[in-house]
């Protein structure tokens, strides 16, 4: 218990970080820059196009590229907003410009907790009381819709998306880490301890059974709960040196997840 209270120490920048508002710089080709020495690298948001007083409209996603520690400005890169999507409406053309207001960990106090047992589920949660916790089960549900008992980075990205959820959580056995739900971004990484011994797959949940599609991605039963999280937190983010060091401390040298990573040795 000692560990998750570490763990909330740790992760309280990010767990219950108040949205950052800050006007765009300068503005390059898909990306631009802000001052923001609260960013981390990996958080998401958005641009607003303030047209007028009482006018106001999202034009873009935004994702934190890099975080300068001397200038404390950030590096941003721009995509198509799909926060909201109604086809039958039409869209504006517009792009970023300097002065656009740029927010970023907008939902942040909104979390997606991946637990594999009810009592580890039940510990974090209860150790982080400020954040609003969207049940596993909601997300079972929508696995189920998908035929997805496998989730996959886009099930998590088009949930959270859907629910204005913005950090996602998964428990591996001695290690907590925090993600941007929408991007899959690694945000924080602390150690965390549990008493159980029960992994439940895909993750604990009280749904009975996530119905299978008859093909695809994500249509298979999950086998193994840690090695299949570990392996999707690898591959989305290969410029990690904190993962990279943490999995070969864990697993050594030799372990197959270090293939994924674009680090170079000191």
């Amino acid at each position: 218990m000692m560990r998750i209270w570490f763990f909330s120490l740790l992760c309280i920048a990010v767990l219950e970080a108040s949205p950052i508002s800050s006007p765009l710089l300068e503005v390059q080709e898909h990306g631009g820059t802000i001052d923001a020495s609260q960013a981390k690298e990996g958080m998401s948001g958005f641009v607003v196009r303030h047209f007028d007083t009482t006018h106001s409209s999202i034009i873009a996603n935004a994702r934190v590229k890099h975080v300068n520690p001397t200038t404390h400005q950030a590096t941003l890169s721009f995509s198509p907003y799909d926060g909201l999507k109604q086809n039958t409406l039409p869209s504006g053309k517009w792009t970023p410009t300097v002065s656009d207001e740029v927010v970023l960990a907008y939902d942040y106090h909104r979390g997606l907790l991946i637990a594999p047992s009810d009592d580890t589920y039940t510990k974090v949660t209860k150790t982080l009381p400020n954040v609003e916790w969207v049940h596993p089960d909601l997300y079972a549900t929508y696995l189920s819709y998908e035929g997805h008992p496998t989730p996959l980075v886009k099930d998590f990205h088009n949930f959270c998306t859907a629910n204005s959820i913005g950090l996602l959580t998964i428990q591996s056995s001695d290690t907590l880490f925090t993600l941007d739900c929408k991007n899959f971004a690694l945000l924080e990484i602390a150690p965390s301890q549990t008493d159980s011994h029960l992994s439940m797959t895909p993750f604990f949940t009280r749904v009975a059974a996530i119905r299978a599609g008859w093909w695809g991605e994500g249509s298979s039963k999950l086998q193994s709960y840690e090695p299949y999280y570990l392996e999707q937190i690898a591959l989305n983010n290969p410029k990690n040196r904190e993962l990279y060091a943490l999995i070969k401390a864990k697993f050594g040298e030799q372990s197959a997840l270090l293939r994924h990573f674009e680090v170079k040795e000191h």
